[in-house]
Order: structure tokens, then C-alpha cells, then sequence
């Protein structure tokens, strides 16, 4: 099976988005090869619950940003020949509109934002599974005719299980069964902030809603792995234990998953870099990407900063796997351990802020 190509985006880095007309698109000035000065940890007036609530929303956009510009880049060295020897360090893509400038997202971003939306009301309105997946589905359905901000190089079974959802195909059926590009776990860390209390339902909506685009799997084991790994930090548990059961959570749905999973994190131990295990573990199908993430977070438990770079310069889904990142690494550490000029420059920071202090 071809994942990557199941998941095939436009290869054009720099041209404007559907639906974006209006906005002056900005590349930062090339190899400066220079890291952001460190940020002081800024006082918050969050709770505890609301800062890791904040920085996995958050630390998931910015690692969406981050990553944007390099995801086509298809090697290590092309991304340090045109951002410097050190790769990317900074958000390297900026749009304006509106006399506003931000670091861009893409559709990672845009889908995780419809399911923690949808999540909500389903919440708050006391939805079962059914009703839940059903206007989940009608949420993809809008997002990929009218996206927010335009259309950001969506993945091919993504727009096709909405196609399906549309022509009336039952949401449970609308995933194809061997598609297992990493378009559902990039947008499955909402269900372990919103039922963070309760881990077995996490799992199970999470499973549920990769199938709506995503049937395969390995794509069903990325997504309880995700949505456990990111409740289990909710809730403060240690990172060992946090490491096993998102293990655990993919080998019930896939062994080879949970297999690949284990090696990445026997390399983290080891101390095999990035260049190594990232060359390999390039994200585009979801046993990758979560394997990946995974051994971002093993690598990096204390450092978003860190963990973002490094899924950021890989030759594979960049944007994907800084995104993972990010949202692990966040729920672990909270916003303020996120650098203070990246959660303002990201696009919507102050409307992703707000939907994340719903939860």
C-alpha cells in the first residue's frame, strides 16, 4: 500500500492557497542560520489545567507552522542549503491579511480544529458515539468546501471520506479501508484533552473518527495512541508510563504499529539522532508519524522547543510530525514552557487560546 500517496498534497511550497487572494504571503530572508534567543518563563494567570489545555492546542498549531514550508522539502539537506546549517529555528513563513502578519497552519491544523469544535457541542448537547461521529462528519463536510482561511494542500483521503459522508455512505464506512496516510492522527489530540477523565472513551471516539476518512489500522492505532498518550499527560502521569500505554493503546488495533512504536523509543533511549530515525520514520503513513511522535517526546519531554525543530527539519510530514510534537510535548509542559513569540505569531493564537480554555 502506497500511504504516501494516498496522502499526496501539492508540491508547491510557496503558491497562494485557494481562497487566500487577499493575503501577502512573506519568506523570511534565507540562511540565517540563527536560533531565537531563549524566552523566560512568562507568568500566567492559567491553571494548571487550562496551561496544558492551552499548550497542547497551541504547541500542535505552532509545530503546524513550523513545519510548513519545509514538508516538500524531501531532505535534511535541501531544508539546511536554503534555511542554514541549522535548519529551521524560527517560523520561516509568514502571510499577512488584514494588517495582521502570522505563521501559517495548514489543514493539520484546520481538521483538529473541527473535531475539538464538534467535540464540544457533542459535550455539551450530551451526544452518544452515533449522533457525535455524525455531526463530526458534517463539520468535515464544510471544512472541505469552505476551509478556514482556504484550502492548505489537504491529503486525498481526507477529501475523499467527506466525499463519501456527503454521498450519504455511513460515517463508520466513509474511511477507506486501506487508507492509512496519517491524515486522522494529525487531528486526534482533542479527544484525550476532552475526556481526559476518562481514557477508555478517548480511545474509543478516536478510533471511532479516523474512520470517517481513514480505515486502515495502522491509521486506527495512531489515533488511540494519540488521543491516550495526550489524556494520560492531561492527567499528569509520569512519562514512562504515559510511553507505555500509548504502545499499548496502538497494539490493540495494530501490532505492527505498536512494534514500530517500540523501536523508535528503544532509539530515543539509545540516543540514535533524529537524522537517523526521522529518515526513516518519515510520518507520511500513520504507524510513521506516530512512531515519530513518540520519539519526539521521549527525546524531548521538557523542551517543546526542541521537540518542534526536530520535527520540523525532517525529509518527510513535516508538518505533521512537528504537530504531533508539539501537542504531546505541550500537555506535557503547558503553554508557558512554549516560546512567548511563537504562541503570538501563529495564526488565530488568540482564537485557538480561547477554544482551548473551553475544554
Amino acid at each position: 500500500m502506497d500511504t504516501r500517496k494516498s496522502e499526496s498534497k501539492p508540491t508547491s511550497q510557496d503558491s497562494q492557497p485557494e481562497g487566500t487572494a487577499d493575503l501577502k504571503i512573506e519568506q523570511l530572508p534565507l540562511g540565517n542560520g540563527i536560533a531565537p534567543i531563549p524566552q523566560s518563563p512568562v507568568k500566567s494567570p492559567l491553571t494548571p489545567l487550562q496551561s496544558m489545555r492551552v499548550g497542547t492546542v497551541l504547541g500542535a498549531a505552532i509545530g503546524d507552522a513550523m513545519g510548513h514550508p519545509t514538508e516538500f522539502m524531501g531532505s535534511v539537506k535541501a531544508i539546511r542549503e536554503k534555511y542554514g546549517p541549522e535548519g529551521v529555528t524560527d517560523f520561516e513563513l509568514y502571510w499577512e491579511k488584514d494588517g495582521k502578519r502570522f505563521a501559517p497552519y495548514t489543514d493539520d491544523t484546520q481538521m483538529a480544529e473541527v473535531v475539538l469544535r464538534s467535540l464540544l457541542t457533542s459535550r455539551d448537547a450530551s451526544e452518544d458515539l452515533e449522533a457525535a461521529m455524525v455531526r463530526m462528519g458534517r463539520g468535515f463536510i464544510e471544512w472541505a468546501d469552505h476551509p478556514q482561511g482556504g484550502h492548505r494542500a489537504p491529503g486525498n483521503a481526507c477529501l475523499s471520506g467527506c466525499r463519501a459522508i456527503k454521498n450519504g455512505i455511513h460515517w463508520s464506512k466513509a474511511g477507506g479501508a486501506t487508507a492509512g496516510g496519517c491524515g486522522s492522527v494529525m487531528r486526534a489530540y482533542p479527544f484525550g484533552l476532552v475526556f481526559a477523565d476518562d481514557l477508555q472513551r478517548a480511545e474509543r471516539w478516536s478510533v471511532a473518527h479516523s474512520k470517517l476518512t481513514h480505515g486502515d489500522p495502522i491509521a486506527l492505532a495512531a489515533s488511540a495512541a494519540m488521543a491516550v498518550g495526550v489524556a494520560l499527560l492531561a492527567r499528569g502521569e509520569s512519562l514512562n508510563t504515559t510511553l507505555s500505554q500509548m504502545v499499548a493503546a496502538a497494539c490493540r488495533y495494530s501490532p505492527r504499529t505498536a512494534a514500530m512504536m517500540a523501536t523508535a523509543l528503544d532509539d530515543a533511549e539509545a540516543g540514535v539522532g533524529p537524522s537517523v530515525t526521522l529518515e526513516r520514520l518519515q510520518g507520511w503513513a500513520a504507524h510513521e508519524a506516530i512512531a515519530a511522535a513518540a520519539y519526539l517526546l521521549a527525546r524531548n519531554p521538557d523542551d517543546p522547543r526542541a521537540g518542534i525543530l526536530e520535527g520540523t527539519n525532517t525529509p518527510g510530514d513535516s508538518d505533521s510530525l512537528a504537530t504531533l510534537a508539539g501537542a504531546l510535548i505541550g500537555a506535557r509542559c503547558g503553554v508557558e514552557r512554549l516560546p512567548q513569540p511563537w504562541t503570538q505569531d501563529v495564526e488565530r493564537a488568540n482564537e485557538l487560546r480561547q477554544l482551548a480554555l473551553r475544554i
